[in-house]
C-alpha cells in the first residue's frame, strides 16, 4: 500500500527543521489528488493557517485550499470533546472537570494530554458524512521528536494505567488503529545537518516495533548542486583571490560555504540511506523572506512528483 493511500500519517522531526511546512506540501499534494485532507496540528500550535496566507485559528476546521482543511488540537479542548461526547452534556462537564479538584489531578495523569489529542485524531478517522469517511487522509503535525515518541506511546501507557474500564477500552481502540501499518504511516523530516540527522536515526531506533510504520524520511532544505566541479572552482577561486575588493572575497566565502553545506548534504543522504531502511525523498531549499509565506505550491509540486513516482511504497 503507498503511502498516499494512508488514512493517517504523523510527520514528526526535530524542531526547526520545517515539520508544518512539510505537512502543508503533503497535504496540499493530497488535496490536489482528489483526497479530503485535514492537518491536525497539535499542542496548540497554529502555524499552518499563515502559510496558507491565513489566520491562525482553534479546534474546528477550517479551510485553507479545496479538499485542504485545517485545525489545532489542544489537550483542554479534547478532553472536554471526549467528555462531552460521553455525557452528552457540556454543563456537566464543567461543573465535573473545571473546578480547582479536578484540574491538577487531570494536569497529573501521565500521558492522559497526549493520549486524548490522539483521541480526537482516531475521531476524525472514524467521522462520516452520509456513511462517507469525512476525510481521506489525516495528517498529524506531531511535537518534535523527543515529544513525539511520547506522544505515539501515550495510547499503550493509559492502557497499562488503566488496565480495564471505559477509558482503557478507548485508547485501546486508539492504540489499535495508530499501531496499525496498514492505516498509519509516519513521516520523519530532517535536515541535512549533523544534529537533527543524528536525532533522526535515535528517533527511528527508540521506536522499537513501531519501526514498521515509518514509510518515508524528508531531507528537508537541500540546496541545489554547482553547475561546476570542484577543479574548476579551484582555478576560478585562485584568480579571483588575487583581487583585493572586499566584494570579491565575501562571494568567495559564500561560495565556499555552499559548497561545503552541498559536501554536507551528500554525506547525509548517505546515511540516511546506510541507517534508515526507509525511502529518501529530498526537498530543496525555497529562498524566501522571513517575512513571506513559504512557496508551498512549489514545494508541494516536488514532493508530489517524488511520491507520483513511485520513491515512497
Amino acid at each position: 500500500m503507498s503511502i498516499l493511500d494512508k488514512r493517517i500519517i504523523v510527520v514528526t522531526g526535530k524542531g526547526g527543521v520545517g515539520k508544518s511546512t512539510v505537512c502543508a506540501a503533503l497535504g496540499l499534494f493530497l488535496a490536489q489528488q482528489g483526497r479530503r485532507t485535514i492537518i491536525a496540528e497539535t499542542a496548540g500550535c497554529t502555524a499552518i493557517p499563515p502559510i496558507f496566507g491565513g489566520k491562525a485559528r482553534g479546534y474546528k476546521p477550517i479551510p485553507m485550499r479545496p479538499r485542504l482543511h485545517t485545525m489545532s488540537i489542544t489537550p483542554e479542548a479534547a478532553i472536554e470533546d471526549y467528555v462531552v461526547q460521553q455525557l452528552h452534556i457540556q454543563a456537566l462537564y464543567k461543573l465535573v472537570f473545571r473546578n480547582r479538584v479536578m484540574g491538577p489531578f487531570i494536569e497529573a495523569v501521565p500521558g492522559l494530554h497526549d493520549a486524548i489529542q490522539l483521541g480526537k485524531v482516531f475521531d476524525l478517522e472514524r467521522q462520516k458524512d452520509d456513511a462517507k469517511h469525512t476525510w481521506d487522509t489525516i495528517i498529524v503535525d506531531a511535537p518534535a521528536t523527543g515529544h513525539g515518541l511520547t506522544m505515539l506511546d501515550a495510547p499503550r501507557a493509559m492502557m497499562e494505567l488503566t488496565r480495564a474500564g471505559p477509558v482503557y477500552e478507548g485508547v485501546k481502540m486508539v492504540h489499535n488503529v495508530l499501531d496499525d501499518p496498514d492505516t498509519t504511516a509516519v513521516v520523519l523530516v530532517t535536515l541535512p545537518e549533523v544534529m537533527p540527522l543524528r536525532e533522526t536515526i535515535e528517533f527511528y531506533e527508540r521506536l522499537g516495533q513501531g519501526r514498521d510504520k515509518v514509510a518515508l524520511c524528508i531531507l528537508n532544505q537541500v540546496l541545489p548542486d554547482p553547475i561546476f566541479n570542484q577543479d574548476e572552482w579551484d582555478i576560478s577561486k585562485s584568480a579571483l583571490e588575487n583581487h583585493d575588493h572586499p566584494g570579491i572575497a565575501e562571494g568567495v566565502q559564500l561560495v565556499e560555504t555552499w559548497l561545503h553545506k552541498v559536501t554536507q548534504q551528500m554525506e547525509a543522504a548517505t546515511t540516511i540511506s546506510e541507517q534508515l531502511p526507509v525511502p529518501c525523498v529530498q526537498l530543496t531549499h525555497q529562498a524566501h523572506n522571513s517575512e513571506d509565506k513559504p512557496p508551498i505550491d512549489t514545494l508541494a509540486n516536488e514532493l508530489g512528483a517524488a511520491l507520483a513516482n513511485g520513491v515512497a511504497p
